[in-house]
């Protein structure tokens, strides 16, 4: 979404400088004498001229060097533009629109300003049309044209949609009815959806696959033919096969008592503990705490990687028990299993025999398919049945994120009763700030660069050519820059011959931005709190959180998740009260420089600016507080523990930053508030003055930071099994060693 912000905005504000409307006769009284004046119709035929704004003045909310036309970059122009006009009453104090209303005249201006038309000498444009008699204030509606994005940003997964926003529906007044064109109640601006129909149909195909897979995998047993007598040369203890039990799963090794599924009343012996650790951290789950179990593609294949190292171990060990022994027997066939759905490099013979996997790779599609759907390892009935039609060849190492989706938009659970993994459909997502509904479909778009202007006008019986009207945002608002003759706070009549809108057009749409820094050159992670939950008796002094000094290297930032953002906004801007939802703008195009978190303290990144929607609330129940997510990765070459499991290096996490409005009053937002009456308006068309995360036109700015601590909170994390992996090494020496030698031992003294 950057090239709004180089191009357009860094800085959500007043952007066009006025519009205003002349005539070419120059009687003040009699219609009859004006050429321009249709008494027919009861309009005056006018010039419309644009005045946008070219420098930094006292009005605006940006930076000089972040005004488009004072950069080197091209302003990006305006199409889809349109004005409505209305007649409302009395002229006194100027009046505003305060409610939906059906207009007297519509007037479509296509592209007013196409791409590179504003200069900072040019800023007037003229367009000619006729306004209603008694007309006193104007709508204007329009928006920056569609960007295209670069082979370059092609190649980084960015598309223009990613890039530049996208509106599903931009719709200023319906087309049908008795108002057609005119009726802005039934004015819609609807964010775009990330989710595709068909790749919606891909996501769950994918989804039912890879939560299968896992299914097929942790329910692995011995049992039937695989149930047979056991010999010593190969698994180091012989075992009949009627000394032990018909079937052996690997959720027995797990049992709440500890012992083993072979010999009962023995505890776990040591390879049958790691069966146990593995199976309880695949399925222990903390839902009801916020965990995001981490699904997607890339975090399948390291979690896979973790079980299937700790499974070589087992498989390739020397068992000293008979339940040992059995415990290597079902390692073998988890390993077939395993096998059947991913590649990799399994050290089972050699120096590393036993050792860790890697290079582990999803298999064919195909395959993974056709293996599933007739796996007879999936423990109920009915069995699912994946359609290969819906997944095609895709990479399974880039789902979800090829759907332009977050890498968290894929996480799954465990069904204890079933004994099925799960991929989340209707997730509780309030560990990112909502509750309850949210699914892959909530995640939508940036907003695009809208513009909107509610406003009186200035009237002038005289003719004025394009040098005349004031040039800037602020001359705009200034009175003492127009001449005697304009009347402000006025309507048209038969005699008028120059026309302007009071207010400057303003920004629709509400803008963030973001930067990103440390506070600590150290951060620690949650090993401690991790450890300390699954041994109890660890000493506060044990187990040390683990402590991780950061460079420009260790993290980077690649994406945004932005809460309690309402899909629909209506005529003014504001969310829509009926048929409305909530939903997650997720923001992937992070721009060089901003994606890169500086090594040092107090030094944050180049800002990310994100365009959104007003998130006001209407009715007396408050303001809603705003969760951004920071969604991240983790390149300090090494794992860490976030809030409930392990983020591996190279994964991708989450931090979530709070954003509460409920603390800050109109009075500190200074002199931009009452720049103009800003939506939600009072009957009178005053502004409700109701301060929000959001308010269109203005730029929120959000500077996160990592704190000591903050690696605490991390989420999105995979099953730990490192500790599982682990291998006690024994050595047999069939030497005798050397005592104490007695010498010189004289008999009979």
């Amino acid at each position: 979404m950057k090239k709004y912000f180089n191009y357009a905005f860094a800085g959500a504000i007043a952007l066009l400088g006025a519009v205003g409307f002349t005539s070419c006769s120059s009687n003040e009284d009699a219609a009859d004498v004006n050429p321009n004046f249709n008494p027919e119709t009861n309009e005056v035929y006018t010039n419309l001229v644009f005045n946008v704004s070219t420098s930094n003045q006292a009005t605006t909310r940006q930076s000089s060097s972040a005004t488009q036309a004072t950069t080197s970059e091209t302003f990006r122009g305006i199409n889809n533009a349109a004005l409505f006009t209305y007649k409302l009453g009395t002229d006194a104090d100027g009046k505003h629109l305060a409610a939906a209303a059906v207009a007297d005249k519509y007037i479509d201006l296509g592209t007013p300003l196409a791409s590179g038309t504003i200069t900072a000498a040019e800023s007037h444009r003229v367009l000619e049309m006729s306004l209603p008699i008694n007309t006193n204030t104007m709508l204007f509606y329009g928006k920056a044209p569609e960007g295209t994005a670069s082979s370059a940003e092609a190649t980084k997964g960015y598309s223009a949609y990613d890039l530049y926003g996208h509106l599903d529906d931009y719709t200023l007044a319906s087309s049908t009815g008795e108002n057609a064109g005119k009726d802005i109640s039934t004015a819609n601006f609807e964010l775009g959806k990330r989710m595709t129909a068909a790749n919606k149909t891909k996501y769950d195909e994918i989804k039912k696959l890879l939560g299968g897979v896992l299914t097929c995998i942790i329910n692995t047993k011995i049992a039937d033919v695989d149930h047979v007598a056991l010999d010593a040369e190969h698994y180091g203890v012989a075992v009949a096969a009627n000394e032990y039990p018909d079937v052996v799963t690997w959720a027995n090794y797990a049992n709440a008592n500890g012992t083993s599924p072979v010999e009962t009343t023995h505890e776990l012996y040591a390879l049958e503990v790691k069966l146990a650790e593995v199976y309880k951290a695949l399925t222990t789950i903390q839902t009801s705490q916020g965990e995001l179990r981490a699904g997607y593609g890339t975090a399948i294949l390291h979690t896979i990687e973790d079980v299937w190292s700790v499974i070589n171990s087992v498989q390739c060990a020397t068992p000293f028990s008979k339940g040992e022994a059995v415990a290597k027997k079902l390692a073998e066939l988890i390993h077939v299993e395993i096998n059947k759905y991913f590649n990799g490099s399994v050290p089972m013979d050699g120096d590393n025999m036993g050792g860790a996997v890697t290079g582990v790779a999803f298999k064919p599609v195909s395959t993974m398919v056709s293996t599933f759907n007739a796996d007879g390892l999936w423990p109920t009935d009915p069995h699912p049945t994946v359609a290969v039609d819906g997944i095609g060849s895709e990479d399974l190492s880039k789902f979800p994120m090829a759907y332009a989706v977050p890498s968290g938009a894929a996480h799954y659970d465990w069904d204890g009763t079933k004994k099925i993994f799960e991929y989340v459909t209707n997730y509780n997502t309030s560990s990112v700030g909502n509750a309850g509904g949210f699914t892959v479909e909530s995640y939508l778009y940036p907003a695009e660069l809208l513009y909107f202007g509610n406003s009186p006008l200035r009237v002038s019986g005289t003719e004025h050519k394009e040098p005349t009207y004031p040039n800037g945002v602020g001359n705009w608002k200034d009175d003492t820059k127009w001449s005697d003759d304009w009347v402000n706070n006025s309507h048209v009549v038969s005699t008028t011959r120059s026309v302007a809108m009071r207010n400057n057009i303003n920004y629709g749409s509400a803008l963030l931005k973001t930067t990103i820094g440390y506070k600590s050159a150290t951060l620690k992670d949650n090993n401690h709190a991790i450890q300390k939950a699954k041994d109890p008796s660890i000493g506060n002094n044990d187990e040390p959180d683990k402590e991780i000094t950061v460079d420009a290297t260790s993290f980077q930032l690649v994406g945004l998740v932005i809460g309690g953002q309402y899909k629909k906004v209506g005529w003014d801007f504001t969310p829509k009260t009926t048929d409305n939802t909530q939903g997650y703008i997720y923001d992937k195009a992070i721009p060089d420089g901003a994606n890169v978190i500086p090594g040092s303290v107090d030094t944050p990144s180049s800002p990310n600016y994100t365009l959104v929607f007003d998130n006001y609330k209407a009715g007396d129940g408050g303001q809603d507080v705003v969760y951004v997510a920071l969604e991240l990765k983790n390149n300090t070459g090494q794992d860490f523990y976030g809030k409930h499991s392990l983020i591996r290096n190279g994964d991708s996490f989450y931090l979530v930053g709070k954003l509460d409005p409920t603390n800050i009053a109109w009075d500190d937002l200074g002199q931009l508030s009452t720049d103009h009456p800003l939506p939600p308006y009072n009957d009178n068309g005053t502004s409700k003055e109701i301060v929000r995360v959001f308010m269109q036109d203005f730029m929120t700015t959000a500077n996160f930071w990592f704190n000591e601590t903050s690696l605490h909170e991390a989420l999105l994390t995979v099953p730990d099994l490192r500790h599982s992996s682990l291998t006690l090494g024994l050595s047999v020496d069939m030497n005798w060693s050397t005592g104490i030698t007695f010498d010189n031992v004289i008999l009979g003294q």
